[in-house]
């Protein structure tokens, strides 16, 4: 295991220091001349940790990643991240991932400490591979904001703090001392990286993992909810527009999608709303956009919106 510790207060080692760590930049200081740089870096195979923290307003400005990929997670401070045609605003709710090849370049705040996990870009798209059963046929780009509060994203981010304190004790009865559970582990936590943070190959992945058979009668169920979602449905209209007894619907969604078919109307308006507030466009509301798609009680509404997405609506909105 590879392991670097450093404090300096020289902008010049700060920089060199860094960069053998991930790739050649400038490092401009923004209000002083100086930094306070402290620097743990961790790395175990094809994953590392690097917490980092530069103590003073910065620019950094690297070139662009050639075989690994970032996800930057502030403690608390902020920083602005331009890359690939966006600029995103990092703070301890929003991390910021960071794809090969496209440049970039950061603004930190002063008190702006963050963790760090960079991956190879070979376990990556292997992992991917893995999940999806097919070689990805481009390379993998990640949005380059990750929302940290969903309860995925803090599972996934427990991970990383765990992976990081094992990494911390490796060589002394750490659970990464052995290869093959090391390896198994990072695996997971790639694996959990491209499910839980949005990239091109997202909508396959999902489609992928949620493909199950389903019989003739649950196929027509489902399709009759997404076309309808937006009306005042009872599981008794399905069932009466299907030709069948409640109990029998009820049971095939049971035994076939784990779920009930109300559930599955309710996730289906979740996900309508959803999607149109990520795409609405200004002056759009919240409220007409959750009446269309068959929500009546806003506040219920509003409560399930943030249980399955881990934010608000109006977040989603102004995002």
């Amino acid at each position: 295991m590879d392991s670097v510790k450093l404090s300096t207060t020289d902008v010049e080692r700060a920089r060199v220091e860094v960069g053998r760590i991930f790739c050649p930049h400038r490092l401009t200081p923004q209000a002083e001349r100086t930094v306070k740089l402290r620097l743990a870096a961790r790395k175990l195979g094809e994953l590392g940790v690097v917490d980092l923290d530069y103590g003073s307003p910065v620019r950094v400005q690297p070139e662009p990643l050639s075989s690994f990929y970032l996800v930057q997670m502030p403690y608390r401070g902020a920083g602005m991240v331009h890359h690939a045609g966006q600029a995103v605003f990092a703070t301890a709710e929003t991390a910021v991932v960071i794809s090969p090849q496209d440049p970039f370049e950061k603004e930190w705040s002063a008190g702006t400490p963050h963790r760090i996990l960079y991956v190879q870009r070979s376990c990556v798209e292997r992992e991917l591979q893995r999940l999806l059963g097919h070689p990805p046929e481009e390379p993998v780009r990640f949005e380059v904001g990750a929302p940290t509060t969903t309860p995925q994203a803090r599972a996934w981010r427990r991970g990383v703090d765990f992976f990081a304190e094992e990494l911390a004790h490796a060589g002394e009865s750490s659970l990464l001392d052995h290869p093959a559970v090391a390896r198994r582990f990072e695996e997971a936590l790639v694996g959990q990286l491209l499910v839980t943070h949005r990239h091109n190959y997202s909508d396959e992945l999902s489609a992928s993992a949620e493909h199950r058979p389903r019989g003739r009668l649950v196929r027509r169920a489902c399709a009759l909810i997404e076309d309808h979602h937006g009306e005042p449905l009872t599981v008794g209209d399905v069932a009466e527009a299907l030709g069948v007894s409640v109990r029998t619907l009820q049971e095939c969604f049971r035994r076939e999608l784990g779920s009930t078919p109300m559930a599955y109307l309710r996730a289906c308006r979740l996900d309508r709303v959803h999607r149109e507030l990520r795409t609405a466009g200004f002056g759009a509301s919240v409220t007409a956009i959750a009446l269309e798609h068959g929500f009546v009680h806003m506040g219920r509404f509003a409560a399930e919106y943030r249980t399955r997405f881990g934010e608000s609506p109006s977040t989603t909105l102004r995002g």
